[in-house]
């Protein structure tokens, strides 16, 4: 079963709604992150109060990094300053805040949490959302806050850098005496320090593994990630233990905007991800395996699934915080003195170019009214129409692996045909992201299907629950379901008396043991091919409200600027700067300048084109610069 079938996220609206022009002119008081930039930080009405703020900025959902309390002393390579100071984490594009909260008692920055790992023994530093789809942008001076937003985090340069700071520990005396002495409080005896420096360097090892499963040569920069071969570089290559199913991350993508993700039929770039029923769910347990999760891949029949670090429930809530946000508005941004006002005239003109050259793949919606979940339909294009950069969308549908200890587990989990000897790695990441939910639904007592009212769940949720409870309050068992399913399947016993010694043991006759002993059987499939064809290789569209604060432009970035966009590909910028936050409000991008923190884009790298996407160059300039002004209403 392929990751795309399972899971997979306005007129002139010109005002925000409810607001009079005093009250928005008023900026927000935000204590938080006040204490950091002053009162030139302001936010936007996008439908979250602080509370939500803060629960998407530091929400933990089960991507352990290394442990929490060593981050905190951790110093940065070549220097004894604090990995963790604020200076030196937005040098990579972060968004720091000084103040604590309940969920960031450390002040870290958004997208930074305290989480729990597989074996939950110790707290450990995660990421979430927030890191990657919260933006902050400047115009002048002043500085806003852009919940759900493209972020300019420079996550590949972040990970170089902790493991740089690592490592140097590591191999240096005096500063890892420093680490010890302030992590054992200066109670440490030789052993006791060797223990530490032991565990260090497997903390380090699994941190350089990571970096060489996904290295590549097209530096992602600031804003970018190769999300999806990051993914599927950590399940089917780690989680698998099979290194030589990894590929490069050599298809950065920009970070999407996420206000509308629910409301989507499908999200992703290549729409692979359609969002309806437990489709939501299942892409983000997909983006926590690939974002450090960890996965036990022994199965577990009671409950049946995977164990893992992912925390579903936290994920639910995520997911229900973006059901209410919203995009920002230009115009709130103009009548809080940030953005320079719009032009109605040329808004007028240019309402009616984007509706004759743009509706068509980008419809125009309601930024608060967008009715029901997963009932917006994007538009998708094969490569040969678009014309964009086809490496990250290929990398995904051209991607084959070695299943190895997968090997005749049933596609779905409980059904489906027995996994090959090679597959696509979508179809090891669906069958991982249903197992791990399967486990979680067993665990918790099912919030996922509580909330999603899965079809496959639906049936199997009574028999999980009897079985867990059972496991729970009756009898210890000394030989595990596996071992028993093994034992009489040496012996020659049929499914149907394998089944019945196991609903023995469990007091429970319920269809479900029926597939367990089914799935324990077919393990020892056969040693064969059978890969699937997978749909067309495609980029999708999806309407473009806010997408005036969220540059550079195509899904690889490779645009500077709408204005540029609307360019022929030939004469669009080879090169430009990345990493500004300052807004440019002519051409509807960023500044491109060289600054601290910026980088240079090279459109001539493979996976870094620029071309395609050739609708509306031939346009008269009176008609592009009246469309950029309608967009800007968006």
């Amino acid at each position: 079963m392929p990751y795309s079938r399972f899971l997979q996220p306005l007129a002139l609206c010109l005002a925000v709604q409810g607001l009079s022009s005093a009250a928005l002119a008023q900026p927000q008081s935000h204590p938080q992150y006040n204490a950091v930039y002053g009162d030139n930080l302001m936010m936007l009405d996008q439908g979250w109060d602080d509370e939500e703020r803060d629960r998407f900025y530091h929400e933990p959902q089960g991507s352990p990094i290394m442990p929490y309390d060593w981050f905190l002393i951790l110093e940065q390579a070549g220097s004894t300053d604090l990995f963790r100071s604020n200076d030196h984490l937005q040098s990579f594009g972060l968004i720091t805040a000084a103040a604590p909260s309940a969920r960031n008692p450390a002040a870290l920055p958004i997208g930074l949490t305290k989480d729990l790992g597989l074996y939950p023994n110790e707290y450990k530093l995660g990421m979430n959302c927030g890191a990657c789809h919260t933006s902050e942008v400047s115009y002048q001076g002043k500085q806003v806050l852009i919940d759900g937003g493209a972020a300019h985090f420079d996550f590949w340069s972040f990970m170089a850098a902790l493991d740089a700071a690592l490592l140097q520990t590591w191999e240096d005396d005096d500063k890892f005496k420093r680490f010890a002495d302030q992590l054992l409080e200066g109670d440490s005896d030789e052993d006791t320090a060797d223990q530490l420096r032991a565990r260090l360097r497997g903390v380090l090892r699994e941190r350089q593994d990571w970096s060489f499963r996904n290295a590549t040569h097209v530096v992602p920069g600031p804003g970018r990630v190769d999300a999806l071969n990051v993914i599927l570089n950590q399940v089917t290559a780690m989680m698998l233990n099979r290194p030589d199913n990894a590929r490069p991350s050599d298809a950065p993508v920009s970070y999407p905007f996420v206000w509308d993700a629910p409301y989507l039929d499908y999200v992703q770039y290549n729409a692979v991800v359609p969002n309806e029923g437990p489709g939501a769910i299942g892409r983000n347990v997909g983006q926590v395996l690939g974002v450090f999760g960890e996965v036990s891949m022994v199965p577990s029949t009671l409950p049946p699934g995977y164990a893992s670090s992912v925390r579903t429930d936290h994920l639910l809530i995520l997911e229900s915080a973006l059901e209410t946000l919203v995009s920002p508005t230009w115009e709130e941004m103009a009548q809080k003195g940030i953005l320079p006002p719009l032009d109605r005239a040329k808004v007028a003109r240019g309402k009616a170019v984007y509706d004759k050259a743009c509706s068509d793949c980008h419809q125009v919606i309601d930024r608060r009214d967008r009715g029901e979940l997963a009932s917006i339909k994007v538009k998708t294009l094969a490569l040969s129409d678009i014309g964009t950069d086809p490496v990250a969308s290929l990398n995904f549908t051209d991607r084959e692996v070695e299943t190895g200890p997968l090997l005749g587990r049933k596609t779905d989990f409980l059904e489906g045909e027995p996994l090959c000897e090679r597959t696509h790695a979508d179809q090891i990441l669906a069958h991982v992201t249903v197992g791990t939910m399967m486990h979680d639904l067993g665990v918790t007592g099912g919030p996922i299907l509580g909330t999603l009212g899965s079809s496959l769940m639906s049936d199997a949720a009574g028999a999980m629950k009897s079985l867990f409870d059972h496991a729970l309050h009756g009898s210890h068992k000394q030989e595990s379901d596996q071992a028993v399913i093994a034992r009489m399947a040496a012996a020659g016993k049929s499914e149907a008396e394998i089944a019945a010694t196991l609903a023995e043991r469990s007091g429970d006759r319920t269809a479900l043991y029926t597939l367990l002993v089914e799935d324990g059987m077919d393990r020892h499939g056969e040693n064969r091919h059978c890969l699937e064809v997978l749909e067309h290789a495609v980029y999708r569209s999806r309407p473009l409200n806010g997408v005036w604060a969220t540059g550079p432009f195509l899904h690889n970035g490779s645009v500077p600027s709408i204005a540029d966009l609307l360019l022929p590909a030939e004469k669009r910028p080879a090169t430009f700067q990345v990493g500004s936050r300052e807004l440019d409000p002519v051409r509807v991008g960023f500044e491109n300048a060289e600054r601290p923190g910026t980088m240079m884009y090279d459109t001539r790298i493979k996976g870094n084109s620029n071309a395609g996407h050739v609708y509306g160059t031939s346009l008269p300039e009176k008609d592009k610069a009246a469309l950029l002004e309608f967009i800007k209403t968006l």
